[in-house]
Parts: structure tokens; sequence; C-alpha cells
């Protein structure tokens, strides 16, 4: 008999989550630039455009690692003009979602896991949006547990 495999542990909350798959894509990522390279946002971005390739993403990385004050400027606001299109994923060399990593580091960039956690206040303003909280709450009751919701919402 083949013993049954398990999914992996579900992280305690939505806060550890986000830190331990943040650490898990800083880990992999090598910080080559090909996703900066590939994003279509770059261009209307001065700090990104003037930067190196290689600089911006090291930044996202020292986001993702919990270092959001170490990050220059321009990895800053690439992450906040992410659009999602997905053409950074497609470009990585070490096939990572880097889309994904993007939602995460602006996460965090936003203070979301809570206070203080980051080393400050969150870096990145919320998007002007007022259907935007409906939307994610409405999202947020399918999918976290009553705990979470109480602790989130």
């Amino acid at each position: 008999m083949s013993a049954a495999r398990l999914p992996p542990p579900r992280a305690p909350d939505l806060a550890a989550l986000i830190r331990a798959e943040s650490a898990r894509l800083a880990a992999a990522c090598t910080a080559c630039g090909a996703c900066v390279g590939a994003c279509p946002m770059v261009p209307t971005l001065p700090a990104v455009a003037a930067a190196a390739p290689e600089t911006v993403a090291a930044g996202m990385r020292a986001v993702l690692r919990g270092e959001a004050q170490a990050a220059p400027a321009g990895s800053v606001a690439w992450i906040g003009a992410c659009t999602r299109s997905g053409l950074c994923t497609a470009a990585c060399p070490e096939r990572l979602d880097a889309a994904y990593m993007m939602r995460l580091a602006g996460m965090r960039l936003r203070g979301a896991l809570g206070a203080g956690e980051e080393g400050g206040p969150p870096r990145l303003p919320a998007r002007e949006d007022p259907g935007w909280s409906a939307r994610v709450k409405a999202f947020a009751r399918l999918t976290l547990t009553e705990e979470e919701q109480a602790r989130w919402l």
C-alpha cells in the first residue's frame, strides 16, 4: 500500500501565508531583471526606466523579504504601478510567477501584515476605487475562515 500524499499544511492565517510565500519566492528569484524588462508599465515610470532592471528587481525581492525600507523608490513605484499583465511571468527565466510576486510585494507595501510589522507605515497609497473595498470583502467572505474574516474585515 502506498502512503497517501497530504497537501502541505496551510499557514495559520493570511499574514503568515503572505510572509511564507514572500520568503519562498524571494529566495528563488535571482533578480535578473527580465520581469522588469518585460513590464509594459516601465516606460511610464521615469524612476524605473532610469534604473537598471536588476536593481528594480532586487528592490522587489527586498520588499518580499520584509525589508521595504531598503527598496529603492523605483522598485516601490514599479510595484505600485503593476497592472497584472502577466508579461513578467512569461519573461522569468526561473519560471517563477512574477505577477504573484508583485501582488505579494504590493500587499506588503500596503501594510497588509499589520502596523509595525514591515518597519513603518505603508509606502503605497490605496488605489482610488470606491467599489474596490466591497468587491474585496465579498470575495474574502468566500475564501476566509470566520476567524480570518473577523481579523481582516
